[in-house]
């Protein structure tokens, strides 16, 4: 049985996922938030899970003061967030990714077989791990990835396979290698944002959909700063 978005839920993930990029966090009751490395003070970027029209006044409120912050908010129903957004003065810049959750129960405990010619690294730093899949021959790197035990959960994060080795399934070695790693905890469950294109690789490894992560700002955002997607 796998667990339903929740304010605790999406906390969790924040946690994980900040952590790994040595991001700074806030949380404040519902609403969680995170600085980038390099960016200045004013840069704080909100998550939040399915948000109520006072709570969307008020993220517009703060965005509208400070024009270089944005909003990441989780929902099931794309639709109805857009229009309450909408009304609240927030516009859509984004919604390519998407929350997904596992049964770790069920994953294998042992690392995946390689083929000849084919070996892995991984390093570990307390509840951290990352792991490489690599070439023997010249030692480049095929795919990659990261997870993070954070209380009853793994979140699996940075998941990347290089372009030139794409469509041979690498990537899901990583990520069953993260699974097995994340079996020594006490997670139950497993957390992962993916992109449009990785979603159908998790669905096929068993992950389900938890609710389409949707990136807003105030109108007319425009302080020179990239936005970047939590899958990269």
């Amino acid at each position: 049985m796998v667990a339903n978005a929740s304010d605790e839920l999406i906390g969790t993930w924040v946690r994980g996922w900040a952590e790994a990029r040595g991001y700074e966090t806030r949380h404040e009751g519902p609403i969680h938030a995170y600085r980038r490395t390099g960016q200045d003070a004013e840069h704080w970027e909100y998550v939040i899970h399915n948000p109520n029209a006072e709570q969307l006044a008020a993220l517009a409120t703060a965005l509208n003061e400070h024009p270089g912050r944005r909003v990441t908010a989780f929902t099931k129903d794309i639709d109805a967030l857009v229009s309450q957004a909408s009304a609240a003065g927030l516009e859509l810049v984004s919604q390519r990714e998407a929350l997904m959750v596992t049964d770790m129960t069920v994953q294998d405990v042992e690392p995946p077989r390689l083929e000849e010619g084919l070996h892995w690294e991984e390093k570990r730093d307390g509840s951290h791990a990352w792991v490489s899949l690599h070439r023997s021959s010249d030692g480049a790197v095929m795919a990659s990835g990261h997870v993070a035990a954070i209380d009853d959960y793994a979140v699996f994060d940075r998941i990347v396979t290089a372009p030139e080795f794409r469509r041979r399934g690498y990537g899901s070695l990583v990520t069953r290698y993260l699974a097995s790693i994340a079996t020594e905890s006490d997670a139950d469950e497993g957390l992962l944002v993916a992109s449009t294109d990785g979603y159908e690789l998790y669905k096929y490894l068993g992950w389900t959909l938890l609710g389409t992560m949707a990136v807003l700002e105030a109108p007319n955002t425009q302080d020179g700063h990239e936005r970047v997607g939590h899958t990269a």
